[in-house]
């Protein structure tokens, strides 16, 4: 028999890649107002794996976990070295030692946002608001880790005085400022 908690006859249905989605924007908006670490991490972990795995079958080879620029035998060490803080966090320490620790880098929760967002740019899914704002500071903020194309882009549409007053903004503030604006343009 379902457990009915009161208030609530209808279950919600959501899909698998929904389901990443809210996770990915949950995530997205910890780090952006200074959230925990390990919470982040482990949401967008969480979410990137369901967003590789759907659009894997969508598209084949290429993101995070299978990138083919990675060497296939370093594959399984590299994949370990991501998700091996994802799992400690997720379940029971199997083991003899009493306080089990893990050491983990917290700016890798960046890379899946940003692998994220492009396996599902790659599978024709437009970015949803926390999504849109992760890939504007990441293009401020940067501005190295884009392509040519990307710089391009940049400083075509931002004076360099602009570029300068953006990056002063504090992470939530750009956050909040961004979020309002698309509240605004939404109505």
């Amino acid at each position: 028999m379902p457990i009915i908690v009161p208030g609530k006859r209808r279950p919600e249905k959501v899909t698998k890649i929904d389901a990443a989605r809210r996770q990915l924007a949950t995530a997205i908006t910890l780090w952006f107002t200074g959230g925990d670490t390990v919470s982040i991490y482990t949401l967008s972990h969480a979410a990137y794996e369901v967003i590789h795995n759907f659009t894997r079958r969508k598209r084949g080879r290429d993101l995070l976990f299978d990138s083919l620029v990675i060497r296939d035998e370093y594959r399984k060490e590299f994949n370990t070295i991501l998700r091996n803080p994802a799992n400690f966090f997720k379940h029971a320490q199997r083991g003899k030692t009493e306080n089990p620790t893990v050491e983990f880098y917290p700016e890798t929760s960046e890379l899946f946002f940003l692998y994220s967002v492009f396996g599902l740019s790659l599978v024709g899914i437009e970015l949803n608001n926390e999504e849109t704002v992760f890939c504007w500071w990441i293009t401020f903020h940067r501005p190295e880790i884009l392509t040519e194309k990307g710089r391009k882009f940049l400083s075509d549409h931002f004076p360099v005085d602009s570029v300068h007053e953006i990056r002063r903004i504090k992470k939530s503030e750009f956050f909040n400022a961004f979020m309002d604006a698309r509240r605004k343009i939404a109505r």
